[in-house]
């Protein structure tokens, strides 16, 4: 079974921000991604504007879209968990 190196990069750099207090624009910090993997997940999470900017090369959380972001995983890996029953119950049934 594979490791998901994606959301366990995003997960230590979100933790990052948390442990920093970062989370509002006032608290904002700068960032340097240590691996290889975390530079990937910054900048994803940059992207879909979970880290924001200060204008000022300082980023901090924007824990609602964070959790926004949590929940949907965890709603597809439902559906992807239920989809595979399904197809084993009818496998089964043949």
């Amino acid at each position: 079974m594979a490791v998901p190196v994606r959301p366990i990069a995003e997960r230590k750099v979100v933790r990052h921000f948390l442990e920093a207090g970062a989370t509002s624009m006032a608290d904002a910090i700068a960032y340097e991604p240590s691996f290889l993997p975390r530079e990937r997940a910054f900048e994803r999470l940059k992207g879909l504007d979970i880290l924001r900017t200060d204008g000022k090369g300082k980023w901090w959380l924007d824990e609602s879209r964070w959790e926004d972001r949590r929940a949907n995983r965890r709603t597809r890996a439902l559906f992807a968990m239920l989809a595979v029953g399904v197809a084993a119950a009818v496998a089964a049934l043949r």
